[in-house]
């Protein structure tokens, strides 16, 4: 039996996908909680439809997303923060900074979420991985400097 998918459902598919599953678990399972309907030649074809938008907007997403990694590629970001007298810093710098600086630095807006690091506790250089997705990350080189 054909039915169309209206929540992500574990281990069968997404939200739009029409699949193929036994009547019984459709009855018992799908239907009661609101996650499939039994699909027709009209909901097939409008999943159809959704699936190309889908896919279009995927690719817009993933130009603008190259075009950030472009952007990021051999970047070099200096962050000041205050240090004792023996060069140690009071906090730890976190994601939150790194984002900033590159806001400032290359004019790109990044989540705190695509940035993989620890904190960072000590002056010197540091590389910064961004994952924004997969197989699109680039490394970033974040210098920590006196305030």
């Amino acid at each position: 039996m054909q039915v169309l998918l209206s929540a992500d459902v574990k281990k069968l598919g997404y939200r739009g996908d029409v699949v193929n599953v036994k009547n019984g678990y459709f009855r018992n399972f799908l239907y009661p909680k609101g996650l499939a309907q039994a699909a027709n030649a009209k909901l097939i074809e409008l999943a159809e439809a959704r699936n190309k938008e889908r896919v279009v907007q995927k690719e817009r997403v993933l130009e603008n997303v190259k075009e950030v990694i472009k952007k990021l590629k051999g970047l070099s970001v200096v962050i000041k923060a205050k240090v004792s007298d023996k060069g140690k810093l009071y906090g730890s710098l976190t994601e939150m900074d790194v984002v900033e600086a590159v806001k400032a630095g290359a004019n790109v807006e990044l989540e705190k979420d695509f940035i993989k690091m620890k904190p960072f506790k000590a002056l010197g250089d540091h590389k910064v991985k961004i994952h924004l997705g997969e197989g699109l990350e680039e490394e970033i080189n974040v210098v920590v400097e006196a305030e």
